[in-house]
Order: structure tokens, then sequence, then C-alpha cells
């Protein structure tokens, strides 16, 4: 419904008193908070409103209408002020105020009979847009540098944002990224082979494991520090905004397309450079423990291997999500070799390390044939990686943080109510 003349007059100076209000409580909030960035940006929003109580003003005057004295604020301002006691509350104040004045302007540029007070009343609503932007990203700021641990529902919605970002990137960047992912675990897998045999596992074959385990995460470790992927590190992230349907799972599955595809292709193409370089390339300590271990990991029945590949898809699944969790980047290092190291030293079967030592094997004389791997290796692996990073980890994960996620969006809509209530009785906005 449009607003009449007289209606519309009333509206801009009730604007105008919200604008010299909102300089008043911006400047006062500039020797209040201790963040100089903070500071910085209180200053400069207060002078884009005082511009906007500018041009309000002299389209009320344009419209023949005088601009009404300004309202005094200042007790109601210190007093609100002074109740804010840290830079966060004083952010959570303004992305009220400024939400407000989104509201407002939107609501009267829609009803605004003069297509020219519209436009203005348009360009006022964005400048409120991204002010509320700047408060809420110093917020998210200011959050991170306070936060000394995760609850499970803040590394839920770091997953979130995460996943979108692995989700949309460009399918180039998801093979590539397979591959680098691939090729670098495999160097977790020389070093694994090349420690058991260092150890003399043929005569004891307990303590060669035992050594192998200790080093194989060195491939996990090189894989996050670069930025690189597995396959099976996509049953968490990226499949949390799917869940909550800001996706599309078109997106997912191709997401795991190519970062498996990539995994296998990196795979393949480490073990070519070392076919083509001689058995000599990797020296002549992992040979004798990667043709055993490629004997072993195509002599197990299948549903052993479909368990034990279940396991390897929850550890891995689980790691990644303390990854998330913790900040310190010597805990995440920590998290890593002691997942890595329980998969190693479990036997638990990866569909893409495993490949890899399996290719490995083969250049070094253990017998391999396409239909073996496929059979006894690739599907169950695939498979049961899928469904315990999936189904055992992921989804416990989710069902986890529901409840909280509900209260705490609870609170924060109540919490917002009060806010704006006690705003609008008080500084009468």
């Amino acid at each position: 419904m449009r607003y009449s003349r007289e209606k519309l007059i009333e509206r801009l100076q009730e604007n105008l008193r919200a604008e010299r209000a909102a300089i008043r409580i911006y400047r006062s909030q500039v020797e209040k908070v201790k963040d100089p960035d903070i500071a910085l940006m209180l200053r400069s929003i207060a002078n884009t409103e005082a511009y906007h109580a500018r041009i309000l003003a002299e389209r009320l005057r344009e419209l023949g209408a005088k601009p009404e004295a300004d309202v005094s604020y200042e007790e109601e301002i210190f007093k609100l002020i002074q109740e804010m006691k840290t830079d966060e509350d004083i952010l959570r104040l303004n992305i009220v105020l400024e939400n407000m004045a989104i509201d407002a302007y939107r609501e009267d540029a829609i009803s605004s009979p003069d297509e020219e007070t519209a436009q203005m009343l348009e360009r006022i609503m964005l400048d409120e847009v991204e002010h509320s932007q700047h408060f809420l990203n110093f917020l998210f700021k200011l959050k991170e540098e306070h936060k000394e641990e995760h609850d499970a529902l803040s590394v839920f919605i770091t997953a979130m944002e995460t996943g979108k970002k692995r989700l949309l990137r460009p399918w180039l960047e998801m093979f590539m990224s397979g591959i680098i992912g691939a090729i670098h675990v495999t160097f977790g897998a020389v070093a694994m082979a090349a420690a058991a045999g260092a150890s003399g596992w043929h005569s004891n074959p307990n303590i060669g494991m035992l050594a192998g385990a200790l080093f194989f995460p060195i491939g996990f470790i090189l894989l996050k520090l670069s930025q690189s992927e597995l396959f099976t590190e996509n049953f968490l992230i990226p499949v949390i905004p799917v869940i909550e349907g800001k996706e599309s799972p078109k997106l997912l599955i191709k997401l795991w397309s190519l970062t498996l595809i990539g995994n296998l292709v990196g795979a393949i193409l480490f073990a070519l450079i070392i076919y083509a370089g001689g058995k000599g390339s990797l020296g002549r300590l992992p040979g004798e423990y990667l043709v055993h271990l490629t004997a072993h990991k195509l002599s197990r029945p299948f549903l052993e291997t479909f368990v034990s590949a279940i396991l390897a898809g929850a550890i891995i699944t689980t790691m990644t999500w303390l990854v998330l969790a913790t900040k310190s980047d010597v805990a995440k290092l920590i998290a890593i070799w002691s997942c890595i190291f329980v998969m190693a030293i479990g036997s638990f079967t990866h569909v893409v390390v495993s490949t890899s030592e399996v290719l490995l094997g083969k250049i070094y004389g253990a017998k391999v044939t396409f239909i073996s791997w496929f059979n006894r290796l690739f599907v169950p692996a695939s498979i049961g990686n899928l469904i315990g990073g999936m189904f055992l980890i992921a989804f416990l994960h989710y069902l986890q943080v529901l409840h909280a996620r509900r209260e705490r969006h609870l609170y924060k809509k109540r919490k917002e109510a009060a806010l704006e209530k006690a705003l609008r009785e008080r500084l009468r906005l």
C-alpha cells in the first residue's frame, strides 16, 4: 500500500531522527571499544549516517516540509552504551540497530509514492546492509580470536561453510586435488614400507608392523598441509551442506567422483614413475614389505576387507572432525598422527592407500591382476569406506548437533527480540 504524502513525510522525519540517533550512538562507542579497527569502522559508519541524515533533511525540504528539531537521546544513549561490557556486546547491539533500519527503509522504499524518494531510501538501505555485514564480520572475527575450544555445533557450522566452498570449486581443481592427495599418501605408504624393512619385519613381523605404523601418518600430514584431498575425506565436510539443503546432491556426487578418479590417477602416476625408474628408485628397504602387504590385501575374504574398510572410513572421518575441532597446529598434527596410526596398526583398508600399495607391490613382483584388485579390494573398500565415514561418524555427528542447534536458534531469536523491544522503547525508534 502506497503512503500518502503526509505519511511519507512522517516516515522521513522518523528516519531522520533515527539517523541522528545512530550518529550519536556510533560516535559514543568509539571511545568505548577496545579494538582500534572497530573504532575506525565506527567513525566511518557514523560519517555515513551523517550523510544519510543530510540527504533525508534535504529531501524533506524538497517535499515542502521542515526537518524536525533533533530529539535529545544523550541520556538514554549513555545508559545504553554503559551497559555494553565488551566489544562483542556493542557489535551485537549495532547489528540489531542496523537490521531494524534495513527493515524500515525497505518498507518505506516499497511504499513511497515518489520514485525519486524510493530510490534514495533504497540506496540508504544498501548502506545499512553493508554496515550490518561489517559488524557481523568483526563479531565473527572476535569470536574466533577469543574462542579457546569448539563445541560440536561450532564445528558443525565451520564444516558447513568449508563444505560449501569445496562443492563449488571448478571440476579441474577437484580432480587435481585428488591426484596430489594420492601422491602424498603414497609417500606415507613408502615410508611405512621402508620403516618396516629397516626393522627386519621378516624375522619379527610385529616389530615391523609397529615401525611401519609409526611412519605411515607422514603421508596424511603432507596431505593436510598441502590442502589436497582424498575421496574418503569428503564424507563429512561437503556432506553437511547437502544434508542441510544448502547445496545440490549432484555437486556432492561430482566431488566424490572427481576426487576418487583423481586419487586413482595419482596412485597410477606414482607407480608409473617408479616403474620407469626401476625398483631401485625407492631404495632397497620397501620392496619385500610391499610385496608382503599386497599379498595380504588381496588374500583377505570380501567380508573382512569390507569391515576393515568401514573402520578405515570411520577413522578418516574422525580425523577430519578433529582437525576442524581444534585451532592448535600441534593438536591438529597429533590428531592426524593418532588416527592414521590406528588405521595402519589395525590394517584397516583404505581404497586409495591400499591401491597405491598394491600397485607398488606389483612393481616389486607381487601377483596382481585388474580383476583381483577390483573384486577383492576396490569394491569392498570403496563401499566400506563410504559407509564407515558417512553413517558411522558423519551421520552420528549430525544427530549430535541437531538438538543443540535448535536450542541455540531459539535462544538467539528470544535474545534479539528482547533487545529490539528494549531499543524501541528506550530510543523510541
